[in-house]
Parts: C-alpha cells; structure tokens; sequence
C-alpha cells in the first residue's frame, strides 16, 4: 500500500511514521501543490492536515475526488473537533474518513493496516 502524508506536524509526522510500520510514506514538500502532488504519487491512502490551510486542503481534496484518475484515492483527513465548518467542507468535498486529532493519532495504526471509508 502506498502511503502519502499531507502533514507537516512534527508530532503528526512521528506518529504517522510509528504506525506505518515499516511501510513507505511520502511526504508533500512544504509550497506543492496538495492536488497536483497526490496526482502525481497516486497514492493508496492519502492523509491530510485539514487545518493546514496553506495547502489548500478542502479544494485538493474536491479536485482529487472529481478526476478519474485520482477519485479511488482514500483520503483521511483530521483537524481539531471544533472546526466545524472545515469538517462539513471537507466531507462536502468528498474526504473519505475526517476525524478530531485525536481519534486520528488513536486510530492511525488500523487505519494504516486496513483502510476502508467508514
């Protein structure tokens, strides 16, 4: 499974690394473009800091599910649970799993063995 994080974290990206257990994970370089990157990867699982608003993660996300080429990607995203408004967009937007950064750091390591939109 090819793992793709859109995160620029420290704590995230350790966590990230930790429960991908020994799978590869490419990272997005700080300034790329989130949609034309993942485009690019064509990654399995592609994970998004939905609060990262300098990657513009809600219209990446819109682009990636409207294309055919990309739409299969499973997008997991997770931005703090009172973010409302970012949650309802991004969902609206077709991202497939959004969770509160908690219940994303608690369920990275299943989420990495067995992806499957909930």
């Amino acid at each position: 499974m090819k793992i793709a994080a859109a995160i620029h974290d420290l704590m995230f990206s350790s966590k990230v690394n930790a429960a991908a257990a020994g799978q590869s994970v490419v990272w997005l370089p700080r300034g790329a473009p989130l949609a034309a990157w993942a485009t690019e990867q064509k990654p399995d699982v592609l994970l998004v800091d939905l609060g990262a608003q300098k990657n513009s993660p809600v219209d990446a996300i819109r682009a990636l599910k409207s294309a055919e080429a990309t739409k299969q990607i499973l997008v997991i995203g997770y931005i703090g649970h009172e973010q409302e408004e970012i949650i309802a967009q991004a969902k609206a937007a077709g991202c497939d799993r959004v969770l509160s950064k908690g219940a994303f750091a608690n369920q990275l390591p299943d989420l990495l063995r067995a992806p499957a939109p909930a």
